[in-house]
């Protein structure tokens, strides 16, 4: 999610349309009913194959936890603009992993 994010034409052609989404209502409506799920159902996987594998507690709101462990990844993307290297990406795991223990 990183990658396509920060590092693809496709990553900043999505990051346009969330800008638009902040100044035309009818656009955000659309931008989030036809895209934002399929967005969302992309970047859950690594944590339910963490689960699965028995690396993440088995009653956790996989859900609420994507939107805790990516939310820091759209923030640099959208409103800091610093990097998303893999010194920033592995603190953001471990931090999140410490939260869980």
């Amino acid at each position: 999610m990183a990658d396509f994010l920060g590092r693809t034409e496709a990553g900043a052609v999505f990051r346009a349309l969330i800008a638009q989404a902040q100044h035309d209502p009818a656009f955000a409506a659309d931008f989030r009913a036809r895209y934002l799920g399929r967005r969302r159902a992309l970047d859950r996987p690594p944590l339910e194959r963490a689960a699965r594998r028995g690396e993440l507690p088995a009653d956790l709101d996989l859900a609420a936890e994507t939107e805790r462990l990516v939310g820091p990844v759209y923030y640099r993307v959208l409103v800091t603009g610093e990097p998303l290297d893999d010194d920033f990406l592995d603190g953001l795991v471990d931090a999140f992993l410490a939260t869980l223990r």
